[in-house]
């Protein structure tokens, strides 16, 4: 079996779940890991941008056809390290027969799982506005705590400023945000933009997120067949 990967949606998001994907992966040598066909399309328009009526640039058709291509090659599933893209989840499903995945559901029935009533979301505009975490959430019972107007845009701020730019990231901003929903109840705060799974992994943040990347990779061996190391 074989993974296909839709990446460049950032292409930082992209390298990073390929590292996470190969430590979760259960090997004792190089030919234990999963076999993955990775096309980086940098190029896709910005998802967000389109989602709010900023650009009149659709992603999907190019991720449709990237999708295409990658079942063309005999993928078993097909990740998307971008969870702004799930959006469009339903289109990019109906255009192949091969599982098309975020991560969002298996977090979410993580979570569930671990006991989570009330889960903090740090997203892009995009899927706040389009509901593709919390929709997940209230279906496995847990609610969704948003951040305020200001904590959105730092935490859009982040994305778009910092690591898609290749700077710096403000941690202070990251911990403002987290804080705030904390205090707001949520028990946990999900990292739920790959970019912010990249600082995640740059930066060893400390307790108090849950990153939706790494449950993109957990699904993505299951899905193939693959033991998840524990």
């Amino acid at each position: 079996m074989s993974l296909g990967v839709i990446g460049g949606m950032g292409p930082m998001a992209t390298a990073c779940f390929l590292e996470i994907l190969t430590e979760k992966t259960y090997a004792e040598r190089d030919g234990d890991h999963l076999e993955t066909i990775i096309y980086s399309c940098p190029q896709i328009p910005d998802r967000t941008s389109f989602i709010l009526g900023k650009s009149d640039s659709d992603p999907r058709p190019k991720i449709i056809e990237t999708a295409l291509k990658l079942q063309r090659e005999g993928v078993s599933a097909i990740a998307i390290p971008c969870v702004t893209a799930r959006s469009f989840k339903e289109e990019i499903q109906a255009s192949v027969d091969v599982p098309i995945l975020f991560g969002v559901e298996a977090a979410a029935r993580k979570l569930s799982e671990s006991g989570i009533r009330k889960a903090g979301i740090m997203a892009t505009d995009g899927s706040i506005k389009t509901r593709v975490i919390q929709d997940v959430l209230e279906s496995f019972g847990i609610e969704a705590v948003i951040p305020s107007d200001d904590d959105r845009a730092k935490v859009m701020s982040l994305i778009y400023d910092d690591v898609k730019t290749g700077r710096e990231p403000d941690l202070d901003k990251l911990r403002e945000v987290r804080d705030n929903l904390t205090a707001a109840g949520a028990q946990t705060v999900i990292l739920g933009c790959t970019e912010l799974s990249v600082i995640n992994r740059s930066y060893k943040l400390e307790d108090g997120y849950f990153d939706i990347l790494e449950m993109l990779a957990e699904e993505a061996l299951e899905a193939c067949g693959m033991r998840v190391r524990a």
